[in-house]
């Protein structure tokens, strides 16, 4: 039956006009929900835009994307350089490296020259220095490259949470677990973006080649989008403080993010190794189990702002690390094919949103400005990601993969300490 039939037969009250008209308002706001996102206080005037989001977005799938390119090429440079282990050791030292001279520099680049070209600066050089890599030109060429790269990576990592971080505050709700989402999507689509390039028959150099001229046309097409200005420091410090008032929060969120990054560092250089020598997973199944702990944080990112919004941060980072500590010792205690499998999809639940979530709680302290206090943590956080691997190597060697493994569990517990102990720190 038609609108215009029904009322002919019923005349409608000015309640049900009021209701109609009400109606088709929420429908138009619906509508067009996905074009502006007003801040809570309603001001226009800071509104983040949709284009400012995919332009954030594209940001941190860079950052995904280019490490997971690197992580194939690793392999096939050893064999092209003919490099024993220890050798193969100090090339990749200088990745972590660079990423240490990159991240202190991000927050002096943010300032100066605006978020967008930052991010866009250093997105397009780790783009042209994979290419350079790919190439494989030589060792001390490869060695040169691969430093320039972890600079490159390095000023990425924190430029695009520099800037999601401001997009958040503007916003006054939560982003970060939803940009962080893009950063796993950009993982996941660069594995399987890559692997399907090697079994066309494509050489390395070739197929990186490709991905990052479509990389770098994507990110020029968004971020050109978008107005570039020099990330404001908006200071919201207190007149009086003593030394420890003033390092203390920092120094807690960088403790608890070294850690959760630490983790993360652990099951990507070593969970294959123990479904393998562990849990009896065959060699060509091993690398199953970390593949499903990325596929579990990319579902969880999507949907950890809402969580947060709901739960509060406090929550959903004691629920959080809380999950990674008994499914890491899940792990340990029943090294089945099966259990292993599912403890480390739970993981990957639980880890997602811990490190956008202390991010977040960095860029809001009041013990420092914001774009400082997200680069000393999240500087830190990326040193116990790069530190990670090789402390459980080297308990690892001294006990067993999994007293390594229990080690982790007891930094997870006095992470959880922490965070119960200064709420307001992580609110």
């Amino acid at each position: 039956m038609s609108l215009n039939s029904t009322l002919k037969k019923k005349p409608m009250s000015a309640v049900a006009t009021l209701d109609l008209n009400l109606s088709a308002q929420h429908s138009l706001q619906n509508a067009k929900a996905d074009e502006k996102i007003h801040a809570g206080s309603g001001n226009g005037a800071n509104a983040v835009s949709g284009t400012e989001l995919w332009a954030a977005r594209i940001g941190f799938f860079a950052g995904g994307f280019t490490v997971a390119s690197w992580a194939p090429l690793i392999p096939f440079v050893q064999s092209q350089l003919r490099l024993e282990p220890y050798v193969l050791g100090l090339l990749l030292l200088g990745l972590g490296v660079g990423s240490f001279v990159g991240m202190p520099l991000a927050g002096k680049l943010t300032q100066r020259i605006g978020a967008r070209n930052a991010i866009l600066l250093s997105g397009l050089a780790s783009c042209l220095l994979l290419v350079v890599l790919s190439l494989v030109p030589g060792f001390y060429i490869e060695c040169a490259a691969l430093l320039a790269y972890g600079v490159t990576l390095g000023c990425l990592e924190v430029s695009v949470n520099i800037y999601g971080t401001h997009l958040e505050n503007r916003n006054q709700a939560r982003l970060m677990s939803g940009l962080h989402a893009a950063y796993s999507i950009g993982e996941v689509v660069s594995a399987v973006a890559l692997t399907s390039l090697f079994v066309l028959g494509l050489a390395p150099a070739q197929a990186v080649g490709a991905l990052m001229v479509s990389l770098a046309l994507t990110m020029v097409v968004l971020l050109r989008r978008i107005e570039n200005h020099p990330i404001e420091v908006p200071r919201k410090t207190k007149e009086k403080r003593n030394g420890w008032a003033f390092n203390g929060s920092i120094a807690i969120l960088a403790v608890v993010c070294a850690v959760i990054f630490l983790t993360e560092g652990s099951m990507l250089d070593w969970s294959a190794i123990y479904l393998r020598d562990y849990a009896g997973v065959p060699q060509e199944g091993s690398a199953v189990g970390y593949t499903l702990f990325v596929i579990a944080m990319a579902m969880s990112r999507l949907i950890g702002d809402k969580l947060a919004m709901k739960f509060g941060a406090v929550t959903m980072l004691s629920v959080g690390i809380a999950m990674m500590l008994a499914t890491l010792l899940a792990l340990v205690l029943f090294p089945y094919p099966a259990s292993a499998m599912v403890s480390l999809f739970i993981m990957g639940l639980g880890i997602a949103n811990i490190a956008p979530i202390v991010i977040s709680a960095a860029s809001r302290t009041a013990a420092m400005d914001s774009v400082k206090a997200i680069t000393a943590v999240t500087t830190v956080g990326y040193g116990g990601l790069l530190a990670g691997p090789a402390l459980i190597g080297a308990i690892s060697s001294a006990v067993s993969l999994q007293g390594a493994f229990l080690t982790v569990c007891v930094l997870l517990a006095v992470s959880l300490i922490l965070v119960q102990k200064n709420k307001s720190t992580f609110s």
